[in-house]
């Protein structure tokens, strides 16, 4: 049986939409990842929206894969939209300045009409311990970069995953 990874994604007119449903955690930001990866690169949409209207809640993971994914879309000239961000997921993202790196709406008030895709469930893959943890490195450092003011809040995250992934890259 496949495991759903709560994320529901879709693509239209070269926009990209997810949905997450339940809590967007390290469990599922590498299939957050490969699927705007994929979909950037095979129809070209360089505008992803997602929707946290059936999110429960964030981790720090999470927050720096969104990160992540709206730097490389800047670098394309694309651009990151999180909408339904309201009460304590857009507190999240707003307090750790990620609102200056891409656009967070509490309903849809920046979001010009666009037609949802079809969703469907990106299903959740085998992750070994060494990928997961080079993710949550790349997550946390580009949200120390997204603000320095981060850099307290997970220095202890980052040095933890630093030595982690040493006695990994000695064997």
């Amino acid at each position: 049986m496949t495991l759903s990874s709560g994320i529901l994604a879709g693509c239209v007119n070269g926009r990209v939409w997810v949905r997450i449903e339940g809590k967007g955690s390290h469990q599922n930001s590498r299939e957050l990842k490969a699927f705007v990866q994929n979909q950037v690169e095979t129809t070209g949409g360089q505008r992803v929206i997602v929707d946290l209207s059936l999110c429960t809640g964030m981790d720090s993971t999470f927050m720096g894969m969104l990160t992540c994914i709206a730097g490389r879309l800047d670098d394309i000239g694309g651009s990151l939209h999180v909408i339904h961000a309201a009460g304590r997921n857009a507190e999240l993202l707003r307090g750790l300045g990620l609102d200056e790196i891409f656009t967070v709406d509490d309903n849809e008030e920046h979001l010009n009409f666009a037609p949802v895709p079809e969703c469907a469930a990106l299903p959740q893959e085998d992750c070994s311990k060494a990928e997961r943890t080079e993710i949550c490195l790349e997550c946390h450092e580009a949200l120390v970069a997204a603000d320095e003011r981060n850099a307290a809040k997970f220095e202890d995250v980052i040095e933890l995953m630093r030595g982690e992934r040493r006695p990994a890259m000695a064997r």
